[in-house]
């Protein structure tokens, strides 16, 4: 079934701030790469796309036909998570040229929340909040 990382296991001494993969696990730390990942996931489409990864090898057109969406659209999401290596492209030949077909990179991810409290007061001075989320504007 994979190999599962234990957090114990995980040496405290090597995370940094970034993205990086062990094993089949995921692991996020730092602001803008938790932004960065957590965008990503925050797509009804994309988090189906990532599932359906899961239940065997599916092209772009398999992928669109079974969400009823465009080849386009699917494939834009299918970019956005091979963009932090939620999924990887696999290309076989197909009927008509080359097939891409999306698998997953990763089947957990960490995101390491605790390291926020390190680099907090440094991004406050580097990266103030955006505007949209300045009290009494924050939109849900």
């Amino acid at each position: 079934m994979g190999t599962h990382v234990d957090e114990e296991k995980v040496d405290v001494t090597k995370i940094r701030r970034g993205i990086w993969i062990e094993g089949d696990v995921m692991y996020v730390a730092g602001e803008e790469f938790i932004e960065k990942v957590a965008s990503a996931l925050a797509s009804l489409t994309r988090l189906r796309i990532i599932g359906l990864t899961f239940k065997g090898d599916m092209g772009i057109e398999d992928l669109a036909d079974k969400l009823g969406q465009s080849k386009a659209n699917i494939s834009t999401h299918v970019k956005r998570l091979e963009e932090v290596n939620i999924v990887r492209a696999v290309y076989l030949p197909g009927h008509r040229g080359v097939k891409k077909i999306a698998k997953p990179a990763v089947k957990e991810i960490r995101i390491l929340l605790s390291e926020l409290g390190e680099e907090v007061e440094e991004r406050i001075k580097e990266v103030p909040l955006p505007p949209e989320e300045v009290e009494g504007e924050f939109k849900e």
